[in-house]
């Protein structure tokens, strides 16, 4: 299969994971044991009750964690101040070749998530 699909799935794994575990946490009764925030989720639960601020909620957090994934695959990419220091790259350790071989990751990220989401 292919490098950059095999990392977009996982990337796309980790943020759906996030979201609804984030989600889980301004539901009551939900153990937050993995949250260092979890005054703060309790103060949402209070504030975010109803299904619509809930998807509203969602909605942001999944926006927020897809913008975060994509500024990482920029850095990667050469594409921030970073690259002003030095350049990085993802390589598959048993061929070596680039992950970015096939072009630019930030962006094949956002059409990835554009053909397998709603």
């Amino acid at each position: 299969m292919d490098m950059q699909k095999l990392l977009y799935e996982n990337l796309k794994d980790i943020k759906d994971y996030w979201v609804k575990t984030s989600v889980e946490g301004i539901t009551r009764n939900t153990d937050l044991i993995w949250s260092e925030v979890e005054l703060q989720y309790k103060i949402l639960r209070d504030k975010i009750a109803s299904d619509e601020e809930k998807i509203a909620y969602e909605k942001i957090i999944n926006e927020v964690i897809k913008g975060v994934i994509h500024s990482v695959l920029v850095m990667i990419d050469g594409g921030d101040k970073l690259a002003d220091h030095y350049l990085i790259d993802l390589i598959e350790q048993k061929t070596r070749k680039s992950i970015k071989e096939n072009g630019a990751l930030h962006e094949a990220f956002y059409e990835y998530l554009l053909d397998v989401e709603e």
